[in-house]
């Protein structure tokens, strides 16, 4: 099995709603995105899939979010855009996206230098 990552930034705004602390207020994150991909089968160059070929996937999806205010995006205008939502909402995008290519085994998101996030479906 080959695993392939690649990382990608963005930038957003967002709240919490019913946090008791400060991030119940409007505010920004710089967010660092790791995607990891797998799959058995290379391809006739020997590649799983072309490293460009999915940072260009990957920034397609990232660009609906960077620069935003995530609250007002669906389903974040419905649930908090915490961390681990957009960890499992990026997974499930990235997933239609690279369906006909490779299976996405996990995304990490970072909100901050110290602060992670990694969802994988079971």
């Amino acid at each position: 099995m080959y695993e392939l990552t690649v990382e990608r930034d963005f930038s957003a705004a967002h709240l919490m709603r019913g946090h008791p602390g400060a991030c119940a207020r409007l505010h920004g994150h710089n967010y660092r995105v790791l995607l990891s991909v797998q799959g058995k089968e290379l391809d006739e160059t020997g590649m799983l899939v072309d490293f460009a070929e999915l940072k260009a996937v990957f920034d397609g999806v990232l660009a609906e979010l960077d620069h935003r205010n995530l609250n007002e995006i669906p389903p974040f205008d419905e649930i908090n855009p915490s961390s681990e939502h957009l960890a499992r909402y990026l997974h499930g995008r990235l997933t239609e996206a690279l369906a006909d290519r490779v299976r996405v085994s996990h995304v990490t998101i970072y909100e901050s230098a110290t602060s992670s996030v990694t969802y994988r479906e079971d």
